[in-house]
């Protein structure tokens, strides 16, 4: 908890945040910058990360501790998150704010829904659970507990309204920054990487048990790669909140840190944990592999409770199978590299790919999500 913790305005211009993933951290700090560049008095107060931090979010917590991967790491955590909320409750009570606003996070920003209503406080949720993926009465508990619903998801908008909730498809806060102007030759150029060759890039995910299981192999199918096409390079954008010291040694793997966007832009095919990595990748329009592969409990969990017939976002806004998706028992270093082996060389495949990607990243909306997120929050004020 941050010490020291002080606020400085009258209740009536203060608002809270609360993400709990870098991927909230990353949206809600988009938002927060376009709150203070129309409102500079606003206070803006909650849980976060660096992102949320400097764009003038005061943190009663930071996330550095809440990105968990896997049943049993998510049950570990129980007691930390248990009493995170408690402090949040209570900083709301005690300031009554004039609207709350949860990113993402879903169980613990359920809670936190459900208790500013019983204040009668004001409840925006940006990007709200996937609750159209569970089955159970997640949504009805959404639509009782929260004022407005920032749909990212044009389905996802038709799923809550049919449910009762109030919902306004804001678009998807990823066209706004998973953007490049380069060209691939010149994202290739600007990385220093050779524009004649095949370049594969490498993402196993954000979180410390993702990269642990999928990056060793990962660097298994760059080596069986390299022995099919010689020539080949590979590039490991790193993840934000990941120290390349952390890494294992990969003398054949260029790691490059802050140009995610680029790399992906660079890159001829990704292999991508599934989470938002691979939505960043389908707005660049860069051809990938999804993996996915978690505990045994996890995934019986998944089994039996998650009701999708896909695992990643481009494929499940698509509606059928646009990109190879390779899941728990089917993630080995054989099958990933027949995978990748297979789009690097049939290049129709890659081209049918990008086409089809594109298509996903026009359903999303238009640019401008947080600006109309913000534009909600103001009309609290």
């Amino acid at each position: 908890m941050t010490s020291n913790f002080q606020l400085s305005v009258d209740d009536q211009k203060l608002v809270v945040i609360i993400a709990g993933e870098p991927s909230g951290d990353l949206h809600a700090s988009q938002v927060a910058r376009r709150l203070k560049e129309k409102l500079p008095e606003i206070e803006l107060v909650g849980m976060g990360g660096d992102l949320m931090g400097s764009a003038g979010v005061k943190l009663l917590f930071h996330i550095r501790d809440s990105a968990v991967m896997g049943i049993s790491e998510v049950l570990n955590m129980i007691p930390t998150f248990l009493q995170k909320q408690r402090d949040l409750k209570k900083l709301i009570a005690t300031k009554k704010p004039s609207v709350v606003v949860l990113v993402d996070f879903g169980d613990f920003n359920l809670g936190i829904a459900k208790f500013a209503h019983q204040l009668n406080i004001p409840t925006i949720y940006y990007i709200p659970p996937k609750a159209w993926a569970w089955r159970g009465n997640r949504v009805d508990k959404l639509a009782k507990t929260t004022s407005i619903i920032a749909s990212i998801f044009p389905f996802e908008t038709e799923f809550y309204r049919k449910k009762g909730a109030n919902v306004e498809f804001v678009g998807h806060p990823l066209l706004d920054v998973a953007q490049t102007d380069f060209t691939q030759t010149e994202a290739q150029k600007s990385l220093d990487i050779a524009d004649n060759y095949p370049v594969v890039g490498l993402m196993p995910g954000s979180r410390r048990k993702e990269i642990q299981c999928l990056l060793p192999i990962m660097l298994e199918v760059a080596q069986n790669l390299l022995q099919r096409i010689p020539s080949c390079q590979f590039i490991l954008p790193l993840a934000p909140g990941i120290d390349r010291q952390s890494l294992p040694n990969m003398p054949f793997v260029e790691i490059i840190e802050d140009a995610v966007y680029s790399s992906m832009r660079a890159a001829d095919l990704m292999l991508v944990a599934s989470g938002t990595a691979t939505l960043e990748a389908a707005c660049i329009g860069t051809p990938m592999i999804i993996v996915y592969k978690v505990s045994l409990l996890t995934w019986w969990i998944i089994q039996h409770f998650v009701n999708l017939e896909f695992s990643g976002l481009p494929n499940i806004i698509a509606g059928r199978e646009i990109v190879p998706e390779l899941l728990q028992d089917e993630v080995t270093t054989n099958q990933v590299t027949a995978t990748a082996i297979d789009l690097l060389e049939n290049p129709e495949q890659c081209q049918k790919q990008r086409q089809e990607l594109k298509q996903v990243s026009k359903s999303l909306g238009l640019i401008g999500a947080r600006k109309r997120v913000a534009d909600l929050i103001l009309n609290y004020l």
